[in-house]
């Protein structure tokens, strides 16, 4: 090894040097002072652990005596591997017994130098101990650049799954982080901004210049918020802000952002005409983060139903529209829980033969058992138009209903909803119940509300409704006269039976009006070949006025009510 490559290794090196005995000391730090530009002494092993202590991490080596008094060598390097396990340790002893070498090798040393020292063994274990140094700086150097690496990459992560890329704001993301750990009992005030009519300008401009729109209200909102408020994009056209609201009056903020917008075009259009912008703000305040954000919906919502842009709405218990937004989320929950735990079931109600007062068919209605109460669907069929579940509630009525009647010959009815007749899978779907329980076709009749068959241009649902026809199954017509009437859409579509509306058929006894109407209804259908149903007969008087009319069947309480127990009607 050249003694020249050596010193260019070691040079920039810092060494503490541990000898108790002062001439061997002095004489050895003559000799390395040749090599390293650096070296601290100490005379004991106290004295250099505290020098070590005082900078761990300042020492590229350490070189030190084993008998030493008030704290040994040994004891010294194990101290330091406390401090610092990767330090490079040097021993320069007299000893050449095998058990200091065997403690040596246990505390990780990585050099043994015997007294007298030998010139080319010292510059030998130097040579191996440098490297060692370079090796575990390069090491350092790569892993400080891995963890940079990572760090940058986890910032740009991070970024991306809590930062809006074109507005820069937070997201939702960190928005529900936000309402989710905020404890205290003090209350916040959430205002969630809509754009009016956003879509109509992404239509109009294109999506770059709707973008710019996005950009500057972000900009404004951000430049007029306390810095105490924070600011989210939470949807596409959609802004949260979230505060103390005793720091900043949330009704007076909103009308500020209103009126800069309303006066203050946002951008020029490739016409180079002004853009002016409309907000509704919903703004909720509570003392439970957790409620804030879908109050404000509901208060934007109420803002939105008065039909006129620029509206702020606060949330309000007391609030007609937003008890019934209330009552439709409490029932869409109710919903939910009832169909995942099984708890829909159909109740049966006969539809007589006037002429023979015999049972013709059952009716299948769907009712959700709640603890001991059985709820109608007057309760829950408004919340299930409104959270899409109207078709699960068909598919699992068809489960049970062709379940029920599966291999009888018994007639029934089950409803059918525009949601039904406009999805791909249903008919498929009806096919697989009908063969998995030996349903004959000729035995059900698919009851249909009025408003399906009149439109022309819903394609869609007119060819399901022919394909149901071509399937074996009947189709009737439910609230005849509740509607705008479509008498020759009847004959196209193959209507076999025709449900007069029940505002016709309760008091019709003493109503000349209705029974016109109703016999007017029947006599049309009749030459069409299409039966008639009356609907609601709540007594005899109206089931002998119905009969007189020349109704083919009816239905209502008089005659039977909506029941679970189908063996139980058809013995009674």
């Amino acid at each position: 090894m050249n003694l020249n490559e050596l010193i260019q290794r070691t040079a920039s090196l810092h060494v503490l040097y541990v000898e108790d005995d002062l001439v061997l000391r002095e004489n050895t730090v003559a000799l390395l002072n040749d090599l390293f530009d650096h070296i601290d002494e100490a005379n004991n092993g106290i004295d250099a652990l505290e020098k070590y202590k005082a900078s761990p991490m300042a020492y590229d080596i350490v070189i030190t005596d084993l008998n030493m008094p008030h704290m040994n060598g040994i004891e010294l390097i194990k101290q330091i591997k406390l401090l610092n396990s990767k330090q490079v340790i040097i021993i320069v002893s007299a000893h050449n017994e095998t058990e200091y070498f065997l403690e040596s090798i246990r505390n990780n040393v990585n050099g043994y130098i015997l007294k007298p020292i030998d010139f080319d063994q010292l510059i030998e274990t130097l040579f191996t101990a440098s490297t060692l140094v370079e090796e575990r700086k390069n090491e350092s150097l790569c892993q400080t650049q891995l963890n940079q690496k990572l760090f940058k990459q986890h910032k740009i992560m991070q970024d991306f799954l809590t930062i809006d890329p074109l507005t820069q704001l937070h997201n939702a993301s960190v928005l529900y982080d936000f309402l989710e750990q905020y404890e205290s009992q003090h209350p916040l005030t959430l205002m969630l901004y809509n754009i009016d009519d956003f879509s109509l300008i992404n239509q109009m401009y294109g999506s770059a210049f709707a973008d710019e729109v996005l950009k500057k209200v972000a900009e404004y909102l951000s430049y007029n918020l306390s810095e105490e408020a924070h600011l989210y994009r939470y949807n596409s056209d959609e802004f949260v802000i979230v505060f103390n609201p005793s720091l900043n009056d949330p009704n007076a903020f909103a009308i500020q952002v209103q009126a800069f917008f309303r006066e203050t075009p946002v951008c020029e259009n490739d016409d180079e005409s002004p853009t002016y912008l409309t907000l509704s703000c919903g703004i909720a305040t509570s003392t439970h983060a957790s409620v804030l954000l879908s109050n404000a919906r509901t208060a934007l919502r109420e803002a939105r139903l008065k039909g006129l842009p620029n509206q702020i709405s606060i949330y309000n218990t007391e609030n007609t529209s937003i008890q019934k937004s209330q009552s439709d989320t409490l029932w869409i929950q109710k919903l939910r829980s009832a169909l995942e735990a099984d708890r829909l079931i159909p109740y049966f109600q006969p539809i007589v033969d006037t002429k023979t007062l015999t049972i013709e068919k059952y009716e299948c209605l769907a009712r959700i058992e709640d603890k001991d109460d059985i709820i109608p669907p007057a309760y829950f069929l408004e919340a299930a138009r409104r959270s899409g579940l109207m078709s699960s509630i068909t598919r699992m009525m068809i489960h049970k209903v062709f379940k029920t009647f599966s291999g009888t010959k018994i007639h029934f009815s089950i409803n059918l909803t525009s949601e039904d007749l406009l999805s791909d899978s249903f008919l498929d779907f009806v096919l697989a119940k009908q063969h998995y329980f030996s349903i004959d076709p000729a035995c059900v009749t698919f009851e249909i509300l009025e408003n399906i068959i009149l439109s022309d241009t819903d394609t869609h649902t007119l060819a399901n409704l022919k394909r149901i026809k071509e399937m074996g199954y009947h189709l009737a017509l439910d609230d005849f006269g509740s509607d705008r009437s479509n008498l020759n859409r009847l004959q196209a579509l193959g209507i076999d039976l025709l449900k007069i509306d029940g505002q016709f058929i309760k008091g019709i006894a003493n109503n000349f009006k209705s029974q016109s109407i109703v016999e007017s209804i029947t006599e049309m259908a009749h030459k069409m070949n299409i039966k008639v149903v009356a609907e609601y007969v709540s007594s005899d008087e109206e089931l002998k006025m119905v009969q007189k009319l020349g109704i083919d069947y009816a239905q209502g309480y008089f005659l039977g009510i909506p029941e679970n127990h189908l063996l139980k009607m058809i013995h009674s």
